[in-house]
Formats: C-alpha cells, structure tokens, sequence
C-alpha cells in the first residue's frame, strides 16, 4: 500500500513542480514586458514616477458558480413565461435553491450575480430586455425571429 501511496504523491509533485517551472516563465516574461513599458512611459515622459503606479488587483469569478446561476436564471425565465425585472428573477432563484429571502445581504449579493448573470446572458443572444411594468425586464430571447 505504501508504494501506491508514495506514486500518487510523487506524481503530484511532478505535477506541482512542472507548474511552478511554468509560472516561474509567465512571471520573468511579465517582469521583462512591465520593465519594457516602464521603459516606453520614461521615454514619453522622463519626470515620470513609476512608483506611483498602483497594481491592479482583479478578482477571479467562481466559473462553476456563475455557470450555474446563468442556468437557474434561463430556467427562471423559461418558466415564468412573461418578461422578469433582475429582482424577481433573483428572488425566484432564491426560492429555487431555498435560501433565506428575508436575509438582505445575501439578497444583495444574489441580486449582483443574476444581474450579471443576465448581462452575460444578453451578449450570447439568449435573453433580451422586455418592457415589464413601464420598467425594464427581461426575457429569454426569441428564437424563431433571429
């Protein structure tokens, strides 16, 4: 048993050192192109102070998360039959997945997602915006008519 295990972790350090020999390239090249634009902005501009620019942190989406949250929200509308403002929307997805509607932040929260969820959603052709009360709704996009 003890060889299986030692193989399994041996592999995984394989696995581990190949990415960190791969990140480690990713890293110099992006420190020669940084150093290549700080060279670039000083030639424009030699009073420049290079230490004032601040990095810019982008956060990563939950991929898995945001998928299935585009899902619930096609399934919501797909159900519903009739446009949707985000809110209703959210709280349907909320109700689907039977979490606490009286909770504010994780309606905010939830609110955001399917918003953005829905936003995505548009720029795939899958849903559009609809007329719902004098106010903006949405609904899935039409298929027969594109």
């Amino acid at each position: 048993m003890n060889e299986h295990v030692i193989a399994a972790l041996v592999s995984r350090r394989r696995d581990m050192a190949g990415q960190i020999d791969t990140l480690q390239g990713q890293l110099q090249q992006l420190h020669a192109d940084m150093a290549s634009l700080d060279s670039v902005i000083q030639q424009i501009d030699p009073e420049y102070r290079l230490d004032t620019i601040r990095p810019r942190y982008r956060r990563a989406p939950a991929a898995p998360e945001l998928a299935s949250i585009g899902r619930a929200v096609l399934d919501t509308l797909r159900r519903a039959g009739t446009p949707l403002s985000a809110k209703e929307v959210a709280g349907k997805v909320m109700e689907a997945r039977g979490l606490n509607l009286a909770d504010p932040k994780l309606r905010r929260q939830m609110n955001k997602r399917v918003d953005m969820a829905l936003r995505y959603q548009r720029t795939n052709g899958m849903v559009c915006e609809a007329e719902k009360d004098g106010a903006v709704g949405w609904a899935l996009e039409d298929r027969e008519a594109a």
